[in-house]
């Protein structure tokens, strides 16, 4: 990381000595400066989320309350400081709605509807050993199909590892858990299973672990998860803590990494503006002027290739997506037995229906879009290095798997925000917009 920092300050000050701009260098400078590896705390209310983080930060009284109201519960992003400790108050324009200090925030009563999250800046001796690392508190998953949104739209793309809580003295895995381990696992998240309240397991306890694990594998199938036991009655959360440190180590390589490849390309676009530049200081004024009107020509030519190839791309596109809405269809129709006898029970369908709809358009994003979308860069980067342009140097990168993560989180998000009050046919026009 102090690399890539050192090159990215190098970098702006050649930038600044030619006039180019500086923006997006000093935007990744101060995102590098802070940084964190987000990893979501979820589960049912009353699972021993909040305890579990009380006893890991290990202050004298709680800083996180416990056993609130669906309507006060915003997720806490946990953070370390070396200096000051505060809580920052994110509203859901994005905006800062107000600071506290600690004291003030233990009493603080949030509006889930008006309150985006809260950031919380400690200085303990647990999160000095995990400084790389931000802990997300997420409300109860009981409080609606929103917060599982949330959960998952607003924190999977900076997340490493979810953990989710069972408490021992109640192991029985519901839908609502349920259902969000099978979407994690679509996107191939690790996860750590956290068994809570570990002090009130019964005499059966092995044996109950063992059906709960046996449970699991509904949802997620025989993927390998991470168990930890913790007891917030007597202190004991080392096995959750040692897992904690597990991410810290692999956190600063992943980090580097991420921002080295998004440096990388910065450097290669000042890199060809100086190359270029070079090469067109040594031509005298008639040559630049034959290689003005070259450049011109040969832009046009591209410019034709490239209409022809979006024009090719816009076709695809408009069958993918009726695929992809007859991939929903389909998987509601096969619902509709269900979903009917949850309406004759006077139960609301939402929950249900927001679940199917995540998961199908995540899988057809990734079998039908995705491919088509590769399809299409790679014949464009092909043009591009088909048709040199004069002497001038051009790079062309596609991160394959930021692009999928990004592109089927924003789809899904549109997707399941308009299941929320409106029929089926509007939340398929909705996916058409989301692509």
């Amino acid at each position: 990381m102090d690399n890539v920092n050192a090159a990215l300050i190098d970098i702006r000050n050649i930038n600044r000595a030619y006039e180019l701009s500086t923006d997006n260098i000093d935007k990744m400078i101060d995102e590098i400066s802070h940084a964190k590896v987000c990893t979501p705390i979820i589960g049912k209310f009353s699972s021993g989320k909040s305890a579990l983080v009380n006893t890991l930060l290990g202050y004298s009284y709680k800083i996180l309350q416990e056993d609130i109201t669906p309507e006060t519960a915003i997720p806490a992003e946990i953070v370390y400081s070396d200096s000051i400790e505060q809580v920052t108050i994110i509203g859901n324009n994005g905006a800062v709605c107000k600071t506290m200090d600690i004291n003030e925030y233990r009493n603080y009563e949030a509006d889930a509807n008006t309150v985006k999250s809260a950031r919380i800046q400690l200085n303990c001796r647990n999160l000095q050993s995990i400084p790389d690392i931000m802990l997300v508190d997420m409300p109860g998953f009981e409080s609606g199909f929103e917060i599982h949104n949330k959960a998952i739209d607003n924190y999977l793309p900076q997340s490493l590892a979810y953990v989710v809580t069972i408490p021992a003295d109640d192991m029985i895995i519901r839908s609502t858990i349920g259902n969000i381990l099978k979407e994690l696992c679509l996107h191939d998240m690790p996860l750590c299973i956290v068994i809570t309240k570990y002090d009130k397991r019964n005499d059966d306890f092995e044996e109950t672990l063992a059906y709960t694990k046996e449970s699991l594998k509904r949802f997620v199938g025989e993927r390998s998860l991470r168990f930890c036991n913790t007891s917030s009655f007597t202190g004991e959360v080392d096995d959750f803590m040692r897992f904690l440190l597990e991410i810290q180590q692999q956190s600063a390589k992943i980090l580097a990494g991420k921002y080295r490849r998004l440096a990388l390309g910065i450097v290669e676009n000042t890199e060809n503006y100086l190359i270029t530049t070079l090469k067109g200081s040594q031509l005298s004024e008639s040559e630049l002027s034959e290689q003005e009107d070259k450049l011109h020509n040969q832009l046009a030519t591209l410019d034709s290739s490239f209409s022809k190839q979006r024009h090719d791309f816009d076709m695809e596109i408009s069958s993918c997506v009726e695929e992809i809405k007859n991939d929903v269809r389909s998987a509601l129709e096969s619902e509709e037995s269900t979903l009917v006898a949850m309406a004759m029970n006077n139960q609301n369908i939402s929950s249900q229906i927001n679940q199917v709809v995540r998961n199908t358009v995540t899988v057809s994003i990734q079998n039908r879009l995705i491919p088509r979308v590769q399809k299409y860069v790679k014949k464009m980067a092909h043009t591009i290095n088909e048709n040199k342009i004069g002497d001038v140097n051009i790079s062309f990168s596609f991160d394959t798997k930021d692009f999928q993560q990004k592109m089927t989180a924003s789809v899904v998000a549109v997707a399941a925000g308009i299941v929320v009050g409106l029929p089926i046919l509007g939340l398929l026009g909705a996916i058409v917009a989301g692509i």
